[in-house]
């Protein structure tokens, strides 16, 4: 504590988790991510140096206790050496959670509300424009599939590797630089809006297609805007209806072959869920359970420890009673928050993450949490502010 004292490190790890954001997947140091080093170092700071907590964090922090029960629970079903992997991912959950008290912290300062909005626009930016230069350079990542990445090939994959995951990081984007030129009519934020909009089509994934919509609608509500959104809306449909597609059938929109994997993995992932229905099989104990309970999957592939869907990820990891105290949360989180501009940007966000999340475990992705918990601090300011 006398260390923290003497070091004003308010900010610091805020900038650092935004400046490392837009390479994504390409830092990686085996298992450890950068940016979950950083926001783990952002915890431990609010912890040690006593930083007030919003007062939405207790609901955070019921469900992280479930998480906590649900992982000790497990001992029970796979032995004690076997869930010290998935307590990596416990630790990671608890350390976003505590990222939450870091970065209200610094957003309660004057001007950074705006500072953290505009920053994480330009990440959006700057993560499009690597998917470009991805796009163009590299067009076929299959020699990757040996690391565990799927096989995608002439689609916008960025330095996430996933064409899915970057299509949200864009639309995210896209949700900052529509709002912003609702509020003050600049024509920049119409042509960054024109640039997120094509990169979108270009990522061909279908769910970041309707998380998109799924934001607009909540915008156009919200904002009144109906007419300007629907052109954009028709705008991203007449874009992916002329893309090229006939070089490469995993590109197609109308392709089965995605869905028909998708709902298998549901089915799985509903198996594992039945193997312990009230307190699930333990967060994140996934890979475990698919190899105890369902077929062989290699630890070093990247979809073995979620599920193609957030909310049966939730409900599989923590049973009933963590997928009960988890919407709990959310709502009431939701009532803690005001109708202001940063409540649109969140509530519309949230609103494409909740439809892309149906179809990935996006709410989990380390990218996308840190992207919702600091729209979430910025949005509380004005409740539990000075």
């Amino acid at each position: 504590m006398v260390i923290t004292k003497k070091l004003n490190l308010d900010g610091i790890f805020v900038f650092l988790f935004l400046v490392l954001f837009p390479f994504g997947q390409i830092i990686r140091i085996g298992i450890f991510q950068p940016i979950d080093i950083v926001v783990g170092l952002a915890a431990i700071y609010s912890i040690l140096s006593k930083q007030k907590k919003p007062e939405v964090f207790k609901f955070l922090n019921g469900f992280l206790v479930v998480a906590l029960i649900s992982w000790i629970f497990s001992f029970f079903i796979f032995g004690s050496l076997q869930i010290l992997y998935g307590s990596l991912y416990l630790i990671r959950l608890a350390a976003y959670f505590y990222f939450l008290i870091y970065v209200w912290n610094f957003a309660r300062q004057k001007g950074n509300c705006e500072l953290l909005v505009k920053s994480l626009l330009l990440v959006s930016i700057v993560s499009a424009i690597i998917g470009w230069i991805q796009f163009f350079a590299f067009p076929d990542i299959k020699p990757l599939f040996i690391w565990g990445w799927d096989m995608h090939l002439f689609r916008l994959v960025g330095s996430f590797l996933d064409p899915t995951y970057l299509g949200l990081i864009i639309v995210f984007g896209l949700i900052l630089s529509m709002n912003r030129f609702i509020d003050n009519k600049d024509k920049k934020y119409f042509f960054i809006t024109l640039f997120l909009l094509i990169s979108l089509a270009f990522t061909y994934s279908r769910a970041s297609y309707l998380a998109f919509f799924a934001g607009l609608i909540v915008i156009a509500v919200y904002k009144k805007v109906f007419k300007q959104l629907f052109l954009l809306a028709a705008g991203l449909v007449v874009m992916v209806f002329i893309l090229p597609t006939a070089r490469n059938h995993s590109i197609e929109l109308f392709r089965s072959f995605s869905a028909t994997a998708k709902v298998e993995n549901y089915q799985s992932t509903l198996k594992i869920f039945s193997k312990s229905p009230v307190f699930g099989i333990g967060y994140d104990n996934m890979c475990l359970a698919y190899n105890k309970f369902v077929s062989f999957q290699k630890i070093s592939s990247h979809s073995c420890s979620g599920s193609d869907s957030s909310l049966l990820f939730i409900l599989a990891t923590t049973g009933i009673v963590g997928f009960i105290v988890f919407v709990s949360s959310v709502w009431n989180i939701w009532k803690s928050l005001i109708h202001n501009s940063y409540f649109i940007i969140l509530i519309s966000s949230f609103a494409a993450l909740f439809v892309h999340s149906l179809f990935s475990n996006s709410i989990f992705y380390p990218w996308v949490f840190g992207w919702m918990i600091i729209l979430l601090a910025i949005s509380l300011i004005e409740v539990h502010g000075n």
